[in-house]
């Protein structure tokens, strides 16, 4: 199910809701999905912190709905901030 390129983020979030789990996503999906670029998504898959794509065969990769499911259930709900620390105001 491709995402239309006038739709917003929001709409893909409704149809991933709607999705069967053993529906695939493209990587475009998974970070609208995720509300980040394309770019970042793939910097931050090279990384190792999405789970394992279930189909990746030459320039395809594609992961399982249910896959993706149970992966964003298991995040933290606070992120690990990236980037230097910062010195608080009160210093």
């Amino acid at each position: 199910m491709p995402i239309e390129e006038t739709g917003s983020a929001s709409d893909f979030r409704v149809t991933f809701a709607q999705l069967d789990p053993s529906a695939l996503i493209s990587p475009k999906e998974f970070a609208c999905l995720l509300g980040i670029t394309p770019g970042a998504f793939y910097q931050r898959n090279m990384q190792g912190e999405f789970p394992r794509p279930a189909m990746s065969r030459n320039r395809c990769v594609r992961w399982r709905a249910a896959d993706v499911r149970e992966w964003l259930n298991g995040l933290n709900t606070v992120a690990k901030r990236r980037g230097r620390h910062r010195r608080s105001v009160d210093q």
